[in-house]
């Protein structure tokens, strides 16, 4: 008996494995997310308290107490203080296109409406992703028969056509391969991530993605060679390969489409998902005709790791405000010739627009 028990057990192992269908994967996802979203209730349920802010502004405790992360004398010594913040971005969140959210509403039928990021690579669409999926509910999305989520509110990890696709050439015409088939483009509301160019361009040389252009770790952004050219950029999308004269005229171009489209859909910057999530993320929820959780927390997303999400956003939330909130950081890696090039090329419309300020030129 114990030799036919092993032998069963062994033809079980080989036994091919049934195909699994599109629900039963989902199912899957959904139940991974289950331990997740319990340690999230926990979290929120046991939220530290800040009564000591060692000086620092209430704003920028507040956005610790929303991530859980406990301030004292050491951490305050290293964050930036309020005004340094204003003095680059304003005191206020900049969301455009907040006219399209009613022909929105009027237009998709609560359970069919879903939202998610859209911007090129490098611009916090993984951290909205995060920050809408834990505080935001289009409670019709939990009956919704044309699409579902594992948190079945809604919120969705990018657009149906591919969130860093540019939006003319691929929504309507291209079905991404994650989050993509069997979605009704036209009920997806993107939100529109946007980074400041110098920061971003920095991000590019940490993270290039499926952006390839003349530079190494010592030499980047590397705008222009040594005769003063630019190096020419190529970037692989959902349908095929573009180029471009530079990661700046990726930038320009990027985001100079996002203005033209007509079809609803917001644009904000990164670093009011980091200086002002609990508004941004409200104004989002609210736009698409969704419940805006009485208990905000920021999350700091890891889809680039596992695509799973962490929740005590500590470490992420923390480097990222030392990063973006120190104007020093602003220009590191750019030479004399990146940054001549640079204020020459740059689409000073989009600067005024989002509320960049062009850095000064080199002496």
């Amino acid at each position: 008996q114990d030799i036919a028990k092993k032998q069963h057990e062994k033809a079980k192992q080989e036994r091919p494995k049934k195909q699994r269908t599109r629900s039963e994967m989902l199912e899957e996802r959904r139940r991974q997310y289950i331990p997740i979203q319990k340690v999230k209730n926990v979290a929120k349920s046991d939220k530290v308290k800040n009564d000591v802010t060692f000086g620092i502004d209430e704003h920028i405790v507040n956005i610790l107490t929303a991530a859980n992360i406990q301030l004292d004398a050491e951490l305050a010594s290293q964050l930036p203080s309020w005004d340094d913040i204003v003095s680059m971005y304003g005191d206020k969140p900049i969301i455009h296109g907040l006219e399209t959210c009613k022909t929105y509403r009027d237009t998709v039928e609560p359970a069919d409406r879903m939202l998610g990021p859209a911007g090129i690579f490098n611009t916090g669409t993984n951290l909205l992703f995060e920050l809408m999926k834990a505080n935001c509910n289009i409670k019709e999305a939990r009956t919704s028969k044309t699409h579902r989520e594992p948190m079945r509110n809604g919120m969705r990890f990018q657009p149906p056509w591919g969130k860093h696709n540019p939006p003319s050439i691929h929504r309507g015409q291209h079905v991404a391969k994650f989050w993509g088939e069997g979605i009704n483009q036209t009920a997806f509301f993107p939100v529109v991530m946007i980074k400041d160019f110098f920061h971003w361009a920095g991000s590019q040389c940490r993270h290039a993605y499926t952006c390839f252009w003349e530079h190494h770790k010592d030499r980047c952004p590397n705008l222009v060679d040594a005769y003063n050219h630019p190096n020419q950029a190529m970037v692989r999308f959902g349908k095929g390969t573009i180029y471009y004269d530079s990661i700046l005229d990726l930038w320009n171009k990027h985001y100079q489409e996002w203005e033209e489209q007509t079809f609803p859909h917001l644009i904000t910057r990164y670093e009011d998902l980091l200086f002002h999530g609990e508004e941004v993320t409200r104004i989002a929820c609210d736009c698409v005709g969704g419940e805006f959780t009485p208990n905000f927390g920021y999350v700091e997303g890891s889809a680039k790791e596992n695509g799973l999400p962490i929740h005590n956003g500590a470490n992420g939330l923390v480097k990222a405000m030392l990063q973006y909130g120190n104007s020093a950081n602003r220009l590191t890696g750019f030479t004399d010739r990146d940054r001549l090039y640079a204020s020459k090329t740059i689409d000073s419309n989009l600067l005024d627009r989002y509320g960049y300020k062009a850095p000064p030129l080199p002496t």
